[in-house]
């Protein structure tokens, strides 16, 4: 399921929340950002909000994401495409999107997401 309220800033969210992901007992990764964080922000004259993510826990799956911002709908289009399509979060934080876009802020909220410790195991050493 997905959303959008048009007021200013924007809110958007697709896939799980937090508290959907919890009552179904679901094990994920949480990482947050301002959006002041991104680079286009200041030029929208709108610091205000944050984008947030849920990631699997034992894979780079997006499993939800919440937008509170400047064109925050345009940024859950580009979630909601990657979701659909399987596009892990690592695929988001190392694509180089257009500049100078919202969308930018994509890379830097998936820089922040922790590592997970499942995938960590599975990576052989290097000798």
């Amino acid at each position: 399921m997905r959303w959008v309220a048009a007021h200013a800033p924007e809110l958007g969210r697709v896939g799980l929340s937090e508290s959907e992901a919890r009552r179904e007992g679901i094990t994920c990764r949480l990482v947050k950002t301002p959006v002041a964080a991104v680079l286009r922000t200041p030029t929208l004259s709108e610091p205000r909000g944050f984008l947030k993510a849920l990631i699997a826990a034992d894979s780079d799956r997006i499993l939800g994401f919440t937008a509170l911002g400047a064109q925050a709908g345009e940024l859950i289009a580009v979630v909601q495409a990657a979701m659909l399509a399987g596009v892990s979060c690592t695929a988001l934080r190392d694509a180089i999107l257009t500049p100078p876009t919202i969308a930018e802020g994509l890379a830097v909220l998936f820089a922040g997401a922790p590592e997970s410790p499942e995938l960590r195991r599975r990576v052989l050493p290097m000798p």
